[in-house]
């Protein structure tokens, strides 16, 4: 009985796991949590998170403790600053606490740079997780074209193996010669290595999706296919350039992250300038020692630890002020260098706006194409159709050849395959534009 039980959990469990299907939304999701390129920028936000904190609390005051031991042979100075011929160990204590209270407003401009650079990196991040998204719908369609050339290839060898039936039933009659039969079974080895080769590709491209994902568990992974309804209602979303300009302009992560760090760039400066003003420091301390004998000449007793502990002890409150004269040049080559960065931050803006309006007009134009591409691909199908089911007709009644035939089948078969492309081609575009305009 428990071998009986085994078994069927072994049967009702494999195909579980072989059944493991995705979606397109449950495969960008899975990305966006695996792929190291978000990873990467997750781990950039967190060191900018980091920065930022470091710089919050570089107003909080400074404290350290300080132990001194030192030994001191023939002349030393006494507890009573009085120098004397003897040789004696000082045992020093100090605590120290020192905070700034003013530096140029620098932490000031150094908080307001350090929280725009974070915001940046969360841009960077959504940026990431956009491109990430894109390549991964393009894999994902890939596999479902593979996968329609795979179903075509399979439907053409049926159909050459239904015609290699019909053409020995012509040979047995005497109606056409063996040259016929030997080219239909010629046709349908080349459909059957056209399936081998078509399966082969359906399996790269899935693989090729799921190490995008980084999806280790590629011999069970499968994608959800998509409906031809759900095709059908892809193909019919509209084009709309002006739209995607404009959301796209005023959204994408990768303009905003660049608009950011000019403002970034402006408050670098101001960290900089900050260098030309004075430092005001407050300070406190407290410190004592301990004075211990190892050869007196003139008989001097040693006060005990305790006591010297209390009257050693000293305090003190002060002031530093700090006041920049001539530093090499130094501050004035860092604001030149932070000026020419802001420049350069600029230019990045700048390059980035074209680039993406180049980009979204690209995809636009491109969908355009393919969308027109896909219609003629339409046409062309219905045509070699119906002009392949008259050479068969032909063919069978003697009144055209094998030859005549395999070349109308194929031109059929070709536009069956340049419709499947141009029509994925325009989705992805579609795709494309979709994520373009996403605000």
């Amino acid at each position: 009985m428990k071998l009986q039980t085994l078994v069927l959990t072994i049967l009702f469990t494999l195909p579980l796991s072989a059944q493991t299907q995705w979606t397109l939304e449950e495969c960008i999701n899975y990305g966006l949590e695996n792929n190291f390129r978000v990873k990467e920028a997750i781990h950039n936000l967190e060191a900018k998170k980091i920065n930022l904190n470091t710089t919050k609390k570089s107003v909080l005051p400074s404290v350290n403790a300080y132990l001194g031991q030192n030994f001191d042979f023939g002349r030393t100075t006494r507890p009573d600053n009085v120098i004397v011929d003897i040789s004696q160990s000082t045992s020093s204590f100090d605590i120290r606490a020192q905070m700034s209270l003013f530096e140029g407003l620098r932490v000031y401009h150094q908080k307001a740079s350090d929280e725009l650079n974070l915001h940046a990196a969360l841009y960077d991040l959504e940026q990431a997780k956009e491109n990430i998204s894109i390549n991964i719908t393009g894999y994902f369609l890939q596999v479902i074209l593979s996968n329609e050339m795979f179903e075509l290839a399979k439907e053409q060898q049926t159909i050459s193996e239904e015609h290699l039936e019909k053409v020995q039933i012509l040979v047995e009659g005497g109606k056409t010669s063996d040259s016929d039969l030997y080219a239909a079974k010629a046709t349908l080895a080349s459909d059957m290595v056209n399936v081998t080769k078509t399966s082969n590709t359906f399996t790269l491209a899935k693989l090729d999706l799921a190490h995008l994902m980084n999806y280790t568990d590629v011999s069970t992974f499968e994608v959800v296919l998509p409906t031809d309804k759900e095709i059908e209602l892809m193909i019919a979303d509209k084009l709309d350039l002006k739209g995607t300009l404009n959301s796209g302009i005023n959204f994408r992560p990768g303009i905003k992250a660049a608009e950011l760090r000019i403002e970034k760039g402006q408050r670098d400066i101001l960290v900089n300038k900050s260098a030309y003003f004075p430092s005001l420091i407050l300070g406190a301390s407290y410190g004592t020692a301990y004075y211990h004998t190892l050869s007196d000449t003139q008989g001097n007793k040693i006060t005990p630890f305790g006591t010297q502990i209390s009257d050693n002890s000293r305090e003190v409150i002060y002031f530093s002020l700090t006041i920049p004269i001539f530093n090499k040049m130094r501050v004035s080559d860092n604001v030149k260098l932070a000026t020419v960065q802001l420049d350069q931050n600029r230019l990045i803006l700048e390059e980035t706006k074209l680039n993406f309006v180049k980009e979204i007009q690209q995809a636009y134009y491109n969908a355009i194409a393919s969308k027109e591409s896909f219609l003629s691909a339409q046409e062309a199908v219905a045509a070699t159709k119906i002009a392949f089911q008259y050479e068969e007709i032909k063919y069978l009644n003697g009144a055209s050849n094998i030859y005549e035939f395999n070349e109308s089948r194929l031109r059929h078969q070709r536009a069956l395959s340049e419709e499947i492309q141009a029509k994925y081609d325009y989705i992805f575009r579609l795709k494309i534009l979709e994520f373009y305009s996403k605000e």
